[in-house]
């Protein structure tokens, strides 16, 4: 299995952004260039387990978060980014979002013999 460096740098794109972080003091703070960061958020540069972690603690953002894509069944990874999508939302935003959710789990589940979907 490889990595989807594209889907990581676009996962640490958006951490990045939700923290009011631009390239220039991402890489400051995980002592890279700016052009790394760059590459490596547009996917066209992996990157060592050290930097994904020195990212990972600048962001505040677990593994699962960034990898979100790369694992399969980590319901804790979206969890997690539900709650980060929801977190600067207000009362009413959070309400259709979540209903918009259960809509479209209740689809989903109608739709599945139908459609033939064999996965859980």
């Amino acid at each position: 299995m490889s990595l989807n460096n594209h889907a990581i740098g676009k996962r640490i794109m958006l951490m990045r952004k939700k923290n009011n972080l631009s390239q220039m003091r991402l890489a400051e703070l995980i002592d890279k260039s700016h052009t790394s960061v760059s590459y490596i958020e547009t996917g066209k540069m992996g990157m060592s387990l050290e930097t994904f972690v020195k990212i990972a603690n600048t962001l505040y953002a677990s593994a699962d978060i960034l990898l979100a894509e790369q694992l399969t069944g980590s319901i804790m990874a979206a969890s997690q980014e539900i709650t980060i999508l929801l977190a600067d939302c207000n009362d009413f935003e959070r309400f259709v979002i979540i209903d918009t959710l259960k809509s479209i789990k209740v689809t989903l589940r109608e739709y599945k013999p139908i459609m033939g979907d064999t996965n859980r």
